[in-house]
């Protein structure tokens, strides 16, 4: 009786290796493509964001010579259903980010600003109608002003700058130099990767110059971890940390 010989075992030979290799990298290739797309388009969201802000804002001021988010209660009349803080904050010429300012009011207005807008429809912001007469709710929540495409608030106000860690609102490497300004904070929960492609595409790339800086607004993360500084000398400069994952924000500065 023929005894039947063992089947014969091969491994891959050179061809199978390179197919599966190719297919390895045409994968690989693909979810890096398709994650640098989805992190673009986060980016020009963000800018979009800002851009239908800034045109609201300017158009609100032309229409009706008054400045959104500081408006008395005989303007809030008639023009963004009588919403006006609990104080008398409105008409002083100044748009308070939170209740930490040292001007004439201390009430925050930032999300008063949107619902003014959202109320004359200049603004798209559904959650920003969540705003009640004399504002009880002023502080911003993800359920009553403009949010990013992580859920967080933005806010826009009158802040100083700060080249501290973890202290300020937008960073400038001379804080004591510059003045206070409006800006509109992102919110956070951004990485700096995406941070960064934003000021790239929008502004100088850098996040302590131009128009759009690095923020500690929000309870976003340090400016150390979310960009570090280099010192040249007596020249301070900062990066935006692209390879970590903190808990960012930006600025725009008005």
């Amino acid at each position: 009786m023929k005894s039947i010989p063992p089947p014969i075992s091969r491994g891959f030979n050179l061809v199978e290796i390179a197919i599966v290799l190719v297919i390895f990298t045409l994968v690989i290739t693909g979810i890096l493509r398709g994650q640098e797309l989805i992190n673009s388009a986060k980016a020009r969201h963000l800018i979009d964001q800002k851009s239908s802000f800034q045109t609201a804002f300017i158009a609100f001021s032309n229409r009706y010579k008054l400045t959104a988010g500081d408006l008395t209660a005989a303007q809030a009349s008639f023009v963004a259903n009588n919403i006006v803080l609990p104080s008398a904050c409105g008409g002083d010429g100044v748009v308070n980010f939170d209740s930490n300012n040292s001007q004439s009011c201390s009430q925050p207005e930032s999300v008063v600003v949107f619902q003014n807008l959202t109320a004359v429809n200049l603004l798209s912001c559904a959650n920003c109608m969540n705003v009640s007469p004399t504002a009880p709710n002023v502080d911003a929540t993800t359920g009553n002003t403009y949010i990013n495409s992580y859920s967080q608030s933005y806010r826009f106000g009158l802040v100083s700058a700060s080249n501290a860690a973890a202290g300020g609102y937008w960073l400038d490497p001379n804080p004591a130099l510059m003045p206070a300004k409006n800006i509109l904070s992102t919110g956070s929960k951004i990485t700096a990767a995406i941070l960064q492609q934003v000021d790239q595409k929008a502004d100088d790339g850098f996040p302590h110059s131009g128009l759009f800086r690095q923020s500690t607004t929000d309870s976003a993360d340090s400016t150390t971890n979310c960009a570090p500084s280099t010192v040249a000398g007596t020249v301070t400069s900062y990066t935006w940390n692209n390879l970590g994952n903190a808990n960012c924000a930006g600025a725009w500065l008005f």
